[in-house]
């Protein structure tokens, strides 16, 4: 599982980098979760790091809003940590 977020309308270069040093016989497979303020999901983002590394993506993500400056006060919420345990216990199984 990979958390991740926007940052300057892409994903942060640390994750980026990190991506970049994995290693296909090791990661089975990526799942991509994150939260953003104003952007969707960055999937697409770092399927194109992994697919430069040939790490396959799962086709279940999990995305949930996030506080950016006063926008979207007190997110994630509850409801939100709720979502994001289940999504983790869904992909555990």
């Amino acid at each position: 599982m990979l958390g991740n977020s926007y940052y300057a309308f892409s994903i942060d270069p640390e994750v980026r980098a990190f991506i970049g040093t994995l290693d296909k016989n090791l990661v089975g497979k990526i799942v991509n979760f994150g939260s953003a303020a104003m952007l969707n999901s960055t999937y697409k983002k770092v399927k194109a790091e992994a697919d430069k590394v040939g790490i396959p993506m799962d086709a279940k993500e999990f995305h949930c809003t996030d506080e950016f400056k006063g926008l979207h006060k007190g997110r994630p919420n509850a409801n939100d940590l709720k979502a994001a345990t289940e999504f983790a216990k869904e992909m555990m199984r």
